[in-house]
């Protein structure tokens, strides 16, 4: 094996290591994202919360009722234990 070639094989070598290197960094990248969103979610979902069980009940009911149109998934909807999305036209 020439040494040109013997270059070329650690370069290769090394272009793998890193590739694998930059995939597990993008991977975890990801990750840390998702669990930010996540907890980013639940600190809005609580404050609303708190805000919205402080107001008196007839304003109380239509800030949820606001939050309720934006609900739309069915599963979701169900687990809330809010009525299904009426369409209006």
């Amino acid at each position: 094996m020439s040494r040109t070639e013997k270059k070329i094989e650690a370069l290769a070598r090394e272009i793998e290591q890193k590739t694998s290197i930059l995939s597990d960094l993008n991977r975890k990248a990801k990750e840390e994202q998702r669990r930010a969103d996540t907890r980013r979610k639940i600190i809005y979902g609580a404050a609303f919360l708190a805000y919205a069980n402080a107001l008196p009940p007839e304003k109380s009911e239509k800030a949820f009722s606001g939050i309720h149109k934006h609900i739309t998934n069915k599963k979701d909807r169900q687990f809330l234990e809010i009525a299904d999305l009426t369409i209006s036209k």
